[in-house]
Order: structure tokens, then sequence, then C-alpha cells
């Protein structure tokens, strides 16, 4: 009984640029800052799933 996502169609996307750009923020590198604030949240989520 879950959400179904409607799969996007490769042909609904037709600028060049904006494929180009959602591909390089993909595979795009975090940054140090962005993967601390991760952990910090990641061990928030922990400690609130163990209560």
């Amino acid at each position: 009984m879950g959400t179904r996502v409607k799969p996007v169609q490769p042909t609904e996307i037709k600028d060049i640029k904006i494929i180009r750009e959602a591909i390089a923020q993909i595979r795009r590198k975090p940054s140090a800052a962005a993967l601390k604030r991760h952990k910090e949240m990641e061990e928030t989520l922990m400690k609130m799933l163990k209560k």
C-alpha cells in the first residue's frame, strides 16, 4: 500500500544543460562540512531511535 512514484521518461527533459547539471550534482563529492553535518544528524537520529 505504499506510494507509487511515476517514472520520468527521458523525453520529458529536453534541455541538455539541465541534464548535464543534474549529472554534475550527482557526481560531486560532498564537502567536509557537509559530511560532518550528516554524521551529526545520523547520530542524533540513532539516539532518538534508541529511546
